[in-house]
């Protein structure tokens, strides 16, 4: 069985995706163990961003771009 993810006009409302978006936004799906996720939610909450921002943040150094 192969996931589908929700197109971004059917996420919350919420959920700030225009704002962020820059460019077209797509899904990307990862597991990570419990307590990884526990932690980098803890660390965006500190920060007062979002799991997306966090993790966004960090991956830039990696960008191609």
């Amino acid at each position: 069985m192969a996931l589908k993810s929700k197109s971004l006009d059917q996420v919350r409302p919420d959920v700030p995706v225009a704002a962020a978006a820059q460019d077209e936004l797509v899904r990307v799906n990862l597991n990570v163990p419990k307590a990884t996720r526990l932690a980098w939610k803890t660390i965006a909450l500190k920060r007062g961003v979002t799991l997306a921002e966090l993790i966004n943040e960090a991956m830039s150094k990696y960008s191609i771009e």
